[in-house]
């Protein structure tokens, strides 16, 4: 079994859904620190004037300090000026999408959204409902050996930072090939 493990991004780029749909369980690595600057409360889009425009999730203080599954958002004008954009832009409504006080399920909204446009319906599963407790390399054995994964799928960042030798199944990198993310994304 090809198993893939991400962390959940908002709206995320088109490898990950390429990585989603290329495994056979998708893992949603849920239970790891919230990163500021990273894509777990922002990404951006090409608006209708081919500008990339950010899109960013007010998240509480001290959400570095939190697990993504524990970072709340804050109430505030945020969630109607995304709303609002991206009706604008892509005359679609998210509202559904922004209405909960939890980081992962909005992220999660985003996803499942976009895994229903995308038509892919493979198995996914929160790494926080696996109740591993190891670290770095090793968190991500363990949940391999948990889920009985034959085959890792990493994305090729993992060449910088897995411990290969650790693995009991074999390793894929994972290459991202759509060339155009705007493009396809400007579609669904």
């Amino acid at each position: 079994m090809k198993v893939a493990i991400h962390q959940p991004e908002h709206f995320p780029y088109l490898g990950f859904f390429e990585k989603m749909k290329y495994a056979d369980l998708f893992i949603i690595l849920d239970d790891v620190q919230y990163t500021k600057n990273n894509w777990h409360n922002r990404n951006k889009f090409l608006n209708k004037n081919n500008v990339e425009e950010f899109f960013s999730i007010q998240v509480e203080k001290g959400a570095t300090k939190k697990l993504i599954k524990d970072v709340n958002v804050v109430n505030g004008p945020w969630r109607r000026k995304i709303i609002t954009k991206l009706q604008q832009n892509f005359n679609i409504n998210t509202s559904n999408i922004y209405s909960y006080s939890k980081l992962i399920d909005i992220n999660m909204a985003s996803i499942m959204w976009a895994r229903e446009k995308l038509n892919i319906d493979k198995p996914l599963i929160l790494s926080s409902d696996l109740f591993i407790k190891t670290k770095s390399t090793q968190r991500l054995v363990d949940i391999c050996n948990k889920v009985g994964a034959t085959e890792y799928v990493s994305g090729q960042g993992g060449k910088n930072y897995l411990d290969e030798s650790l693995f009991k199944c074999k390793i894929t990198y994972f290459d991202y090939k759509t060339p155009n993310y705007y493009s396809i994304i400007q579609n669904i």
